[in-house]
């Protein structure tokens, strides 16, 4: 029996992982991690395909992707041109800070899913006419569209016919009851789908060139996948698509376990680390939608906590001796050092040259990471990224190239950075784990030197700075793991600050030394902690001590979240309503409305309807052997004279398959995405 390889690949903030894996076997044959290149994401996939053993390429048969791009953009507040057609809708109904793409239509349904007002089809076409000119994409959205979609699907046919632009309607999306957030979630879609189509074309151009031909999928914030043209269209369902990659690829590398079953998932990267629970081997998902960028959705996504830390999260000790990790992502110095042999040399002559560390010269570097952008800078920037172009410099040595003065020098630096155009190199958790031989890959020197300087502007010893890492690290991931727990059925503890006492009881398990005061608190977590990321081994151990549970960290834990990628399984949710109408019942679904005489044929037709639905859904996704389940839920109430009068009945519907595999010869499911491999 031949093998069938599935490639994964995971691009997030810091690194791009990729692993190859037997699929038959479950066994992972190989893997790598290369810098992720935020300009342009596919030179670092094509940078980690280069670091795989390519004797496996021509057998794999999957190709699944997870990326930040999404994520990143609605942080970052990327736009494109985009016109949202609101039917229905007041100024009141959408956020005012998407006001300038927005169109008012009449039209809408009201609860029942009956007409509201008649959709004015003839605005709708002057708009079109009026705006067609350089609009990317469109979005639909009519009030109460989730009971009834024929508004939305009406204006999506004009679309369509006048301007062949790609267009999703928002009860595509969500059924959800929050006008708001619907129309909010199908905007921000829409200026997503021209960003994740070029990220789609230039994945699809590496694979080419790389001679691998198989169909490309992409994870989904809820970690289940879909075909690369479904998320051409609904790309913001890819929010969040890294972390829970990652919760899948830990359930993947412990499920011959019961660790996986009820468990705290820590995800330790470069830049951030995130936190997820496991509930019966899934991961929970959060009932409200992902919220990304200060933008509340309706997109079905995993229950997260993230914090700015992780390895390469900037170390600085302030005037008063707090020690404060992040939010800053800096390049390490052992890395800068292993790249540039020269900054060891210059830090060991800060540390050792008085003069400077009485002005406070500090351990950090700065490298020019984009072509000096002439006319839009004024001359001393032009100098500072001139200077540091592929020659990263310490801040005296950058003082002295451009004749600038010091004050002015640090202001360019700061507005340069802020900007993107240069990037700094300080001590960070990485260069201390080099400093005590757990992770040597890079120049301990550099970041030996660094860690000295550092701890001298403060006064303080290495060992100081070694243990303050290990508890701030363990307060700030242990107070989210907390809040993250007991928001299950406690609500939230965002508010602990504001109780003094409540702030001591919870913080105090964290400090390592113990309390003046005489009262010792301890913190007992029932689940345990899956650790996974490169940092995990080494930081996660200590906190899962203090909080008298386990660490697990699995094997392959540095390349989780590949792992999480490709072995992710296709998973489509879709619900409709029955509820009692006139002398009989309505059915309120993505499909339309539907009217019968009695409940058990409403049922038994919505039955139907919602698993053919799902079913096709999960095939156009790219899904093979589907399997459907459904979950019924029914609400009655009692009248005064006892009698049940029926309220509504919910019926949820579950589609799962695993992706289609590619087979020489075999045909591709509809809305797969075949990246074909030119021969000859």
């Amino acid at each position: 029996m031949s093998q069938t390889i599935g490639l994964g690949i995971d691009v997030g903030g810091t690194n791009t992982d990729a692993v190859l894996i037997d699929l038959a076997e479950k066994r992972i044959l190989s893997f790598a991690k290369a810098p992720t290149t935020r300009g342009d994401l596919s030179e670092g996939i094509r940078d980690v395909l280069r670091r795989l053993d390519p004797i496996y390429f021509p057998k794999i048969a999957l190709i699944s992707l997870s990326t930040t791009l999404a994520t990143n953009a609605l942080v970052e507040g990327i736009r494109r041109r985009v016109c949202g057609i609101l039917i229905g809708y007041g100024p009141e109904d959408y956020p005012v800070e998407l006001g300038e793409e927005v169109v008012l239509v009449s039209g809408g349904h009201t609860v029942h899913g009956e007409e509201r007002e008649a959709l004015d089809e003839e605005r709708v076409k002057a708009v079109l006419r009026e705006r067609g000119e350089g609009i990317e994409a469109y979005a639909v959205c009519g009030y109460f569209s989730v009971r009834n979609p024929e508004h939305e699907l009406r204006v999506k046919r004009l679309i369509q016919e006048e301007t062949g632009k790609p267009v999703v309607c928002g009860h595509e999306i969500s059924l959800q009851l929050d006008a708001r957030k619907r129309a909010t979630t199908a905007l921000l879609n829409a200026h997503l789908i021209p960003l994740i189509h070029e990220l789609m074309m230039s994945v699809k151009n590496v694979f080419v060139q790389q001679k691998i031909t198989a169909p490309l999928m992409v994870v989904k914030g809820d970690g289940s996948l879909m075909s690369a043209s479904v998320v051409e269209q609904r790309p913001i369902e890819t929010i969040l698509s890294g972390p829970a990659a990652s919760v899948i690829g830990a359930k993947y590398l412990l499920e011959r376990t019961d660790e996986a079953k009820d468990a705290v998932l820590v995800d330790m990267g470069g830049t951030t680390t995130d936190i997820a629970l496991l509930r019966d081997g899934l991961p929970r998902l959060n009932p409200s939608g992902a919220r990304v960028g200060g933008w509340q959705t309706n997109v079905v996504a995993i229950d997260l906590r993230t914090i700015a830390l992780g390895g390469d999260s900037q170390i600085t000790v302030d005037d008063w001796g707090n020690l404060k990790i992040g939010p800053r992502r800096v390049i390490p110095l052992s890395y800068l050092g292993y790249c540039y042999p020269h900054v060891a040399e210059q830090l060991k002559w800060i540390d050792e040259n008085r003069d400077f560390r009485s002005q406070k010269e500090g351990a950090d570097f700065w490298i020019s990471i984009a072509e000096s952008p002439k006319g839009r800078v004024d001359p001393l920037s032009e100098k500072v990224l001139s200077v540091t172009a592929g020659n990263p410099l310490s801040f005296s040595q950058i003082v002295g190239a451009t004749a600038g003065s010091p004050s002015e020098v640090l202001r360019r630096l700061s507005d340069l950075e802020r900007r993107g155009w240069i990037q700094r190199s300080a001590v960070t958790p990485t260069d201390i784990l080099h400093l005590r031989g757990i992770f040597q890959a890079w120049n301990r020197e550099a970041a030996e030197w660094g860690i000295r300087i550092l701890c001298a502007r403060s006064k303080k010893e290495v060992s100081w700075l070694i243990q303050k890492l290990e508890e701030t690290l363990d307060r700030s991931i242990g107070l989210q793991i907390l809040e993250l727990i007991l928001s299950e059925s406690q609500g939230s503890i965002r508010r602990k600050e504001e109780c003094a006492f409540c702030s001591f009881l919870l913080q105090q398990p964290f400090e390592r030394s113990p309390s003046n005061v005489g009262v010792q608190c301890r913190l007992r977590l029932r689940d345990k902690i899956i650790g996974i990321g490169a940092p995990a081994h080494a930081f996660l151990p200590s906190l899962a001590e203090k909080m008298e549970t386990q660490a697990i960290i699995p094997f392959y834990a540095g390349v989780a979240n590949a792992v999480g990628a490709i072995t992710s399984a296709i998973v489509i949710r879709e619900e409709l309503w029955i509820k009692p109408y006139q002398r009989g019942f309505r059915i309120h679904g993505s499909s339309g409305m539907a009217f019968f005489e009695s409940l058990e044929e409403a049922t038994k037709e919505g039955e139907r309807r919602l698993k053919e639905w799902v079913r096709k859904k999960a095939q156009e996704a790219g899904a093979d052997q589907v399997e459907v389940f459904l979950e019924v839920e029914e609400n009655w109430s009692t009248a005064k004279g006892g009698e049940a009068v029926f309220i509504e009945k919910r019926i949820r519907a579950r589609a799962m398959g695993n992706p289609k595999l590619y087979a020489e010869g075999r045909p591709y499911p509809s809305g797969s995405v075949l990246l074909k491999n030119p021969r000859g």
